[in-house]
C-alpha cells in the first residue's frame, strides 16, 4: 500500500434494513408530511428512501412481503435512537401521530415511546437515560 494513502480505521457505522412497504410513493409521503422527514429519493419504480438528520430509512415496494412482516399475528419492531427524546415525543404529539405507548423509562436504561407507521412496522424511538 502507498505510504500516502491513508485508510480509515475499521468501524461499523450503521444498519440500515430494506424494508418492505405496501406503496412506496405513499410511504415517502406519509414519512415527509407526517413524521418531518426530508431528502427523498426514488430509484425505478419500487425503491427509494428518505432521511432526517443522520437517519436514513430504505424501502422497496412490495406489498406481499410487507403483509406477511406485519400483519394481525405479528409486527415488525425498528428502533429508532435519538437525542433529547422529549422534544421529539413533543413533536410527534403535535403532528398528532397516535402513539401506541407513551413516553416512559424502562429498567433496561432506555427511555422511549412507540407508534405504528402506515406499513404496519411498531417503531420504539428510544434515548438511554443519563
Amino acid at each position: 500500500m502507498d505510504a500516502h494513502i491513508k485508510t480509515k480505521p475499521k468501524k461499523f457505522i450503521r444498519s440500515a434494513p430494506h424494508l418492505p412497504v405496501k406503496n412506496l410513493r405513499q410511504t415517502l409521503s406519509y414519512y415527509r408530511d407526517k413524521l418531518g422527514f426530508i431528502n427523498e429519493w426514488i430509484f425505478g419504480e419500487t425503491d427509494g428512501g428518505i432521511s432526517r438528520d443522520n437517519m436514513r430509512l430504505l424501502f422497496a415496494e412490495d406489498e406481499n412481503f410487507a403483509n406477511d412482516v406485519n400483519n394481525k399475528n405479528h409486527r415488525l419492531p425498528l428502533m429508532w435512537f435519538v437525542n433529547n427524546i422529549d422534544d421529539v415525543y413533543a413533536e410527534f404529539k403535535n403532528r398528532n401521530i397516535e402513539l401506541a405507548d407513551d413516553l416512559r423509562t424502562h429498567a433496561y436504561g432506555l427511555r422511549e415511546f412507540a407508534f405504528i407507521d402506515i406499513n404496519g412496522y411498531y417503531i420504539r424511538v428510544a434515548e438511554a437515560k443519563e
